[in-house]
């Protein structure tokens, strides 16, 4: 028994030596990262705090089949004859007490790390003054369609690790200096281009992974709400209210379709009687438009009546937010009849 307990001891020593034999750790004095070497692969765990690391590789021929992001994160790999390198971000939704990278081959006690870099982005927000704001832009969106995809990432990605004089250094893609310059709906972007440095580096990549997932703020379903109290020459004194939705698809503010609007009025007939009727119209030709931190929107109406007549409406209003939640836009203003202009109502607004 004892002979048998001995011999038990002995293999659960060996085994515990050996399983540490093949399980070894590179790691940086700061904790930003570990390396965790196993017998065929190595797996890479980040620390929460950071926005994008970059980490060289050398001594050891890598191919990009070995290189496999483990989480939802984005990642850029560059090689050339003797190191490897590979810049990841997008941190923000990863579990730290995971592997972020897992790194496949035989020889995974042959990689080392040769160098690092890190980028921790300016938390800090500035408040915008309505009057002094500029429009804020949705930096990272290469193919203008309102959204940061797969599709912006391949562009950018090409252009990472160069500076100017090089044929891939592409100036739009130098964004390190942007800021998160507004708050509401813009908080968590950024949206106000700063100037380039010279150079596409893990500052930049950083900023583009921030942004990575976003869309334009305006895009989606609005639903409106009005109230008109004017004195209309054939109706009277006329007092409505309403309400409709529209959808607005693309940076150039193009609706999926015309806004009904349904509604309930109060006017007078021909004989100043008082006649209250509840309809539904169609805006027609609605653009919107955003500048400063203003919302504009043209449109024609059909006289809910009947008659064939159109107005050209328009709804004017400054964009406002409820406390700091994104897409929590609640945009109020007026509302007039044009040629000529004349306030008839006010509005108010939300993006669904």
């Amino acid at each position: 028994m004892k002979r048998t307990l001995m011999i038990s001891t002995i293999l659960i020593l060996l085994a515990m030596f050996l399983a540490s034999c093949m399980n070894t750790s590179v790691s940086n004095s700061d904790g930003v990262f570990e390396l965790i070497k196993r017998a065929n692969y190595c797996e890479l765990f980040v620390a929460a705090g950071i926005d994008a690391l970059e980490i060289t590789f050398s001594s050891f021929d890598l191919s990009l089949e070995d290189i496999s992001p483990l989480q939802n994160i984005l990642i850029i790999i560059g090689q050339d004859s003797d190191k490897t390198r590979i810049a990841l971000s997008r941190f923000a939704d990863v579990d730290f007490g995971k592997p972020v990278l897992r790194i496949s081959n035989n020889s995974a006690d042959m990689i080392t790390v040769s160098e690092f870099d890190t980028v921790t982005l300016e938390k800090k927000l500035i408040t915008f003054s309505l009057q002094e704001a500029v429009s804020p832009s949705l930096i990272g969106d290469y193919n203008g369609d309102g959204f940061i995809t797969l599709s912006d990432f391949a562009s950018f990605a090409p252009s990472y690790g160069f500076s100017t004089g090089s044929g891939k250094y592409d100036e739009k893609y130098d964004i390190g200096a942007s800021q998160k310059q507004f708050m509401g709906i813009w908080q968590k972007i950024f949206s106000d281009l700063g100037l380039p440095d010279g150079s596409i580096t893990l500052a930049d990549f950083a900023v583009f992974a921030n942004n990575y997932g976003f869309a334009n703020p305006y895009l989606g379903t609005w639903t409106f709400t009005g109230a008109i109290d004017y004195n209309s020459s054939s109706f009277g004194q006329v007092d409505a209210t309403g309400n409709g939705t529209a959808t607005i698809e693309s940076l150039n503010y193009n609706l999926a379709g015309n806004v009904t609007m349904s509604f309930e009025a109060d006017y007078e007939d021909e004989s100043g009687n008082p006649l209250h009727s509840e309809m539904t119209t169609t805006i027609n030709n609605v653009s919107f438009d955003f500048d400063n931190l203003v919302m504009i929107i043209d449109a024609t109406v059909d006289d809910p009546t009947g008659s064939g007549n159109t107005y050209d409406v328009r709804l004017r209003g400054a964009l406002r937010t409820d406390g700091n939640a994104v897409y929590a836009e609640v945009p109020l203003g007026d509302i007039y009849l044009l040629n000529p202009e004349r306030r008839i109502g006010t509005w108010s607004g939300s993006k669904q």
